[in-house]
């Protein structure tokens, strides 16, 4: 059956700003919103990348939370766990690590057919390791431009937000807050530096021009 020509297929004008982008800056970021619980992390991270789009810039999200919530409750609970357990030593050294492996897995992709993304979460385990320094220990491509941020804020304002977002996965630290909250240390990449602090208490507008900033810094030696 013959056919003719095929029309050509449409573009959206985003489409080819995201384009040009690339080909222009020739530039993946992977940036890494970081901070306790209660500190703001997806609230930014959403903000963020709604500003990024708006320019024309390609970037996704890739909340470690979401990738592995589908699953993590079903293991915990085949393994005769509560599912919304994240902080007992089963979770930690069995499904832990799966769900970081997986976000960076799916994020691997993403970087290599250009677009950039925002990995919000703790990171703990990566950050003391080193390996948050190193696109080739997060089996990310070499070429990708490495990003961090620390989120500050007073323990008593994530404490707040935490009971008022009501997420049952925060029940434990809610339960044992006092041997919880005595546990949190801030990183020694933030204290010696290499991680920038900023203050979650600052309007949007002023933690996104922070976030432009930390992009546009040149890279540690």
């Amino acid at each position: 059956m013959a056919t003719g020509p095929r029309p050509p297929l449409p573009t959206h004008p985003a489409s080819q700003t995201v384009l040009m982008h690339h080909s222009a800056s020739n530039k993946v970021h992977a940036l890494f919103i970081l901070g306790h619980a209660g500190t703001g992390k997806s609230w930014l991270t959403h903000r963020f990348v709604s500003q990024q789009h708006e320019r024309g810039h390609s970037w996704c999200v890739l909340d470690k939370d979401v990738v592995s919530e589908v699953w993590t409750g079903p293991l915990l609970a085949a393994h005769g766990h509560d599912p919304n357990d994240r902080d007992s030593p089963f979770f930690k050294q069995v499904a832990r690590d799966l769900g970081y492996q997986s976000t960076l897995r799916i994020g691997r992709d993403q970087i290599d057919h250009g677009t950039s993304v925002v990995f919000p979460g703790p990171w703990s385990r990566e950050l003391a390791s080193g390996a948050l320094f190193s696109p080739e220990a997060l089996g990310l491509p070499s070429h990708t431009v490495l990003r961090h941020v620390w989120l500050d804020l007073p323990l008593e304002i994530r404490k707040q937000r935490i009971i008022d977002r009501g997420d049952p996965r925060d029940q434990w630290k809610l339960e044992h807050w006092e041997a919880y909250a005595g546990a949190l240390k801030r990183p020694q990449a933030v204290l010696d530096g290499r991680v920038p602090t900023l203050d979650a208490s600052l309007s949007a507008e002023e933690q996104l021009a922070a976030l432009d900033d930390i992009l546009r810094a040149p890279a540690l030696a």
